[in-house]
């Protein structure tokens, strides 16, 4: 986070992200970080994108196994 372009607005507290996104303050509730407060960005997570696009991928290549099967079912209906 880049700490020259933190801001004070209405007590809460605006950074900018590496990426040029406004990064959120938040307070940790976790019972190992107390009150830490800390900055996320507005962006999803880049890995968390990946995983989304790998599944999508696999998803699509069943659908067109799904859909190459149809077809030669179709096929052979229609020649019947």
């Amino acid at each position: 986070m880049s700490e020259s372009s933190c801001d004070s607005l209405s007590n809460s507290m605006i950074m900018t992200c590496f990426c040029n996104e406004l990064a959120r303050c938040f307070t940790s509730r976790n019972p190992l970080n107390p009150g830490r407060r800390f900055y996320r960005c507005s962006k999803p997570k880049m890995e968390n994108l990946r995983e989304s696009l790998n599944a999508i991928k696999i998803e699509r290549d069943n659908l067109k196994k799904k859909f190459e099967n149809l077809e030669i079912l179709n096929y052979f209906e229609v020649k019947k």
